[in-house]
């Protein structure tokens, strides 16, 4: 997966990826997406020095977008720390989730996605009395709809001849 942190707010953008190749064109699209809600253009990229923030597309495309790209040095991700540090809190909910509910291992990608969702909605000390949600778009994120991961639900079973006392689900 694709994490994308903002400095200033801590808020979290997620792209499941197949493969590291998908990188660029999910970056691009993620641009688009967030210069869009903010109404401002990205400044700076911060990025390891991983082969799929080398390769030549990526790099020709965030010179003609005039994205400034600060490359890490190698073997150092202290210097990358609140992606880094935002990486592990990702993973470490994603595994709890998954290892608590007994739940296979091919749902990763629901549960990483859920870690962010909720991370994006909690207070954090980064930014004072705010959660990312607040910061990145002026408003209190609504969470009342919030469940507990992995629990019961129920499909329903759409049209066909039912008897009244069917089950619907």
């Amino acid at each position: 997966f694709l994490l994308v942190v903002d400095d200033n707010s801590r808020y979290m953008w997620l792209v499941l990826l197949a493969s590291k190749d998908q990188t660029t064109s999910a970056i691009i699209q993620l641009q688009a997406r967030t210069e869009a809600e903010a109404g401002r253009r990205m400044g700076t990229l911060r990025t390891d020095c991983g082969g799929e923030f080398t390769a030549r597309a990526f790099v020709d495309y965030c010179a003609e977008q005039g994205i400034d790209r600060h490359l890490t040095t190698p073997y150092t991700p202290q210097q990358n720390s609140v992606v880094e540090r935002q990486n592990q809190t990702v993973l470490g909910m994603a595994r709890s989730m998954l290892k608590t509910k007994g739940m296979p291992g091919w749902l990763w990608g629901e549960a990483v996605a859920t870690a962010v969702f909720i991370l994006n909605r909690s207070p954090t000390r980064s930014v004072e009395g705010k959660t990312p949600y607040e910061v990145w778009y002026g408003a209190k994120p609504s969470v009342h709809f919030f469940r507990v991961f992995g629990c019961v639900a129920h499909v329903k079973v759409a049209g066909g001849h039912q008897l009244k006392l069917d089950d619907r689900s």
